[in-house]
């Protein structure tokens, strides 16, 4: 069975037989998953009222146990710093999030969760969680354990280069 890069490859080879297109095959599968699962898991959260914005910030607070500054969300995340005051502004209008003076630098803002944002949270993230099994029962446990690993060294190749000044620019 053929895949849309086996066929996208095809193509190419088509109108430029010299094109070596090796490494776009697997930058490919990896966006292609990605978008699909994206897609997916979106269409989960948007069931129980959040964005996978809103969703990833509100999880990285609960995930951290801490108030973290909007600039430290921002990094965390690879948003920008207005797409980040966004989410934000959005979260505390929803009663998710609280936004407060830092204590330690007084131009400076703390972002944490309210009081019941877990209760809110926890039904969505394990919603979420049974929708990622479902999707990726195709794997056996061995696949999962070896193309984790696998996407574990490119992620830190990328993370390395971001420090280092070399990586992408933040997302939106």
């Amino acid at each position: 069975m053929k895949d849309y890069v086996d066929r996208a490859q095809e193509q190419w080879r088509d109108v430029n037989p010299d094109l070596v297109t090796d490494t776009a095959a697997l930058a490919g599968r990896i966006q292609r998953v990605a978008q699909h699962l994206q897609v997916s898991t979106d269409a989960v959260l948007l069931r129980h009222g959040i964005s996978r914005a809103e969703f990833d910030l509100l999880s990285l607070l609960h995930r951290t146990g801490r108030p973290m500054s909007p600039s430290e969300l921002a990094a965390d995340l690879m948003t920008s710093g207005a797409g980040t005051t966004k989410r934000i502004r959005k979260l505390v209008a929803a009663g998710l999030a609280l936004r407060e003076a830092n204590p330690l630098d007084g131009r400076g803002a703390l972002v944490r969760m309210s009081e019941g944002a877990p209760d809110f949270l926890l039904p969505v993230l394990a919603a979420v969680a049974a929708h990622e099994a479902q999707v990726m029962s195709s794997l056996t446990d061995q696949d999962r354990e070896l193309l984790a690993g696998h996407l574990r060294v490119l992620l830190i190749a990328f993370e390395i280069d971001a420090v280092a000044g070399e990586g992408p620019a933040p997302l939106s």
